[in-house]
């Protein structure tokens, strides 16, 4: 982009954060003399009014820094998980302009027939069901066309506006740097087709002593930069577990649970990003993980960290997690919050997990959260990304989830 066409970026944010800015002020300056949190609500909602406003990139932005309870307000993670793609397909004839280049550069790629109406639709690319010529059913993912460079350019506006904001004294003491980071990695690792046909191959290697637990086969030979080709899995289903059986759920939870061990704990590789949209049920009774953009692989040091908090949090040692905590900050306070948060988690676990306790893992990680917040102290992403996928899994498919067959020892 131009620094002509970066300026007038720049001049469209300003402009609408200033116009939102106006509209929500004065609501918000009421309210807080009546009740400040429904004053905090109201400034939340237009926060992300702004980002859907500004698009793409601020929506994915958003999306992802929602998934963020260890560092964001609960309230405003609330109403950043009510942020949606809402992105029209792109029109045919660009998406086949994407197409034949892919297939210029992939001469394999035959196609006998593809429809033309996408089966999905996100910011970064959109998914059509096709027939190779050999009869092979597909879905070919197409990136849509110069989203590398809008992205890019957005995001060094976005962490050029946020080093303003971290100077103010509402944002000071938050992990503002980390988190946009953090973000801005997880945007960009969704940008590099190469890098999810990567992380493709490690999911299926790390699920494939799981036969409940399937990921598309990615057709290497096939794919290339701009296109992904995979294998089109039918009847997936949007159904949660509660519509099976009892001995299917359990059958289906010993699986996943087993499957995110060895992803986490063995392979140190977290699948980041389980929402409805890449987890799915199949009517053979299979669980489908969908979409590798946004994994990520643990630094060793950290990997053994959270296998040692999992196994400190089993059999009830709340002090060495609180202390396993402190060792992953990248923030910290006072050393006087620091023994008062591992005095504090030490009491979470005493009365949430251990031998004989009934664990309940939204609940156990909103409270660790809150204290973290509470002290002053922040985990550095990489800690932060098992729970959060833990977390996640949890809430989409709590029926699936059993006492004590996680994580043991």
């Amino acid at each position: 982009m131009s620094g002509l066409g970066i300026a007038l970026r720049l001049l469209v944010i300003v402009t609408v954060v200033i116009v939102e800015a106006a509209r929500t002020l004065p609501a918000v300056g009421a309210r807080l003399l009546v009740n400040r949190a429904n004053a905090k609500r109201r400034w939340y909602q237009g926060l992300v009014r702004v980002i859907q406003t500004l698009g793409p990139t601020f929506v994915k932005f958003g999306q992802i820094a929602g998934t963020r309870r260890d560092a964001l307000p609960a309230g405003l993670c609330d109403e950043l998980g009510t942020l949606h793609d809402r992105v029209a397909p792109m029109p045919w004839s660009m998406a086949e302009r994407v197409l034949r280049e892919a297939q210029r550069r992939q001469p394999a790629l035959v196609i006998q027939e593809i429809d033309q109406v996408p089966v999905g639709s996100g910011s970064i690319a959109c998914v059509y069901r096709a027939r190779l010529a050999d009869g092979r059913q597909v879905a070919v993912k197409l990136k849509r066309p110069d989203i590398d460079r809008r992205m890019r350019t957005d995001l060094a506006l976005l962490r050029g506006l946020v080093r303003l904001a971290e100077r103010t004294p509402a944002m000071r003491g938050m992990p503002v740097a980390d988190l946009v980071g953090y973000v801005s990695e997880a945007i960009l690792q969704q940008l590099d087709f190469a890098q999810e046909a990567k992380n493709l191959a490690i999911l299926r290697e790390a699920v494939a002593a799981f036969p409940e637990v399937r990921v598309p086969v990615l057709y290497d030979e096939l794919s290339g930069p701009d296109c992904l080709v995979f294998e089109f899995i039918d009847g997936l289903d949007v159904s949660t577990p509660e519509t099976l059986s009892a001995e299917c759920r359990a059958r289906l939870g010993a699986a996943v649970l087993a499957a995110a061990h060895q992803m986490i704990f063995v392979r140190g590789f977290v699948h980041c990003d389980l929402h409805p949209g890449n987890l799915y049920l199949t009517k053979d009774e299979q669980v489908v993980i969908l979409d590798a953009g946004y994994c990520v692989q643990l630094p060793a040091r950290v990997r053994d960290l959270i296998g040692e908090f999992f196994g400190r949090l089993a059999r009830g040692d709340g002090k060495r997690c609180g202390e396993i905590i402190l060792e992953s900050a990248v923030v910290l306070g006072t050393p006087e919050e620091q023994q008062a948060f591992v005095d504090d988690v030490a009491a979470l676990v005493a009365r949430s997990a251990g031998p004989g306790k009934t664990f309940d893992m939204p609940t156990f990680g909103n409270e660790i959260f809150a204290l973290q917040q509470r002290y002053h102290l922040y985990a550095e992403s990489d800690f932060a990304f098992p729970l959060m996928s833990l977390l996640v899994l949890k809430a989409r498919w709590p029926a699936l989830w059993r006492q004590g067959n996680f994580r043991r020892g």
